[in-house]
């Protein structure tokens, strides 16, 4: 688990084979998700029985709580403290049995964010989206249940919203970010992904490319603050910072991580 005080030292770091098998592994089937991004839970998961088709979305890091002095998952179990999952219960907006309502989960990582949406919040048609699918392979594929109405994308947002478009997806009731973003960022998927009436909440920079610091804030769908904070309980809105920006830097971006970024060339 990462402290505050190590999280910010981080940003100073500088810059035997297996016989051949017929079947396909998880693994290689979620390393293919950048050509075929969608992953229908039920792909990997046994024929489920009738008794069980209304069972909900189950990840097996929910019970694990991260407690730390800031809201930064941890590199060992992409699981963030309970404080961030209480505040997606109490300021998201519950779904009151609406037929269509959509969730988008960004940074899903484990899948503890998305059980919340599901279990807690009532989505049941969520969308989950992570650059790296490991955490929910091995929490919600592995070890957890999901049922068909949960699509993961193994896919950081940027690339996200480029399959979004190409797909037609409907646009979204909620969406929660679980990684630092900019402004900009959160103004654009509020102006372009979200539903008139909708609302996002993101652990927002309090300056452009600064990841140092942030402020939770929820805004509607033309980007207005709804509510705001600095800090969440006792514990400083710190998260790691978003993986796509030139500006990333430290344990959590490139070259570190493994991550290569989506480049455009006119």
């Amino acid at each position: 688990i990462l402290s505050a005080g190590i999280f910010q030292s981080a940003f100073g770091l500088s810059s035997s084979s297996s016989p051949p098998r017929i079947a396909v592994s998880r693994r290689s089937i979620l390393r293919t998700a950048v050509v075929a991004p969608i992953l229908s839970c039920p792909l990997f998961t046994r024929v489920v029985r009738a008794e069980e088709s209304t069972r909900p979305f189950e990840s097996n890091a929910f019970p694990k709580a991260e407690l730390t002095n800031s809201i930064t998952a941890s590199r060992d179990t992409n699981v963030s403290p309970m404080e961030v999952y209480d505040t997606l219960r109490s300021k998201l907006r519950k779904n009151a049995n609406v037929e269509g309502a959509r969730a988008l989960d960004v940074g899903a990582g484990a899948g503890v964010s998305t059980q919340v949406l599901y279990q807690q919040l009532g989505y049941k048609t969520i969308d989950a989206v992570d650059w790296s699918g490991v955490a929910w392979e091995t929490n919600v594929v592995e070890a957890g249940y999901c049922p068909p109405t949960v699509h993961f994308y193994e896919l950081d947002d940027e690339r996200f919203v480029k399959e979004w478009q190409k797909l037609g997806l409907p646009r979204y009731d909620i969406i929660a970010f679980n990684f630092a973003v900019n402004k900009d960022k959160a103004q654009y998927f509020c102006s372009n992904l979200l539903k008139p009436d909708g609302l996002l909440l993101a652990p927002i920079n309090i300056q452009k490319d600064y990841w140092l610091k942030q402020s939770y804030q929820l805004l509607d769908a033309e980007g207005r603050v709804a509510w705001s904070a600095n800090d969440v309980g006792a514990w400083q809105v710190l998260f790691q910072p978003d993986v796509t920006q030139d500006t990333c830097q430290g344990i959590w971006c490139a070259p570190f991580n493994g991550f290569q970024k989506l480049r455009v060339y006119n």
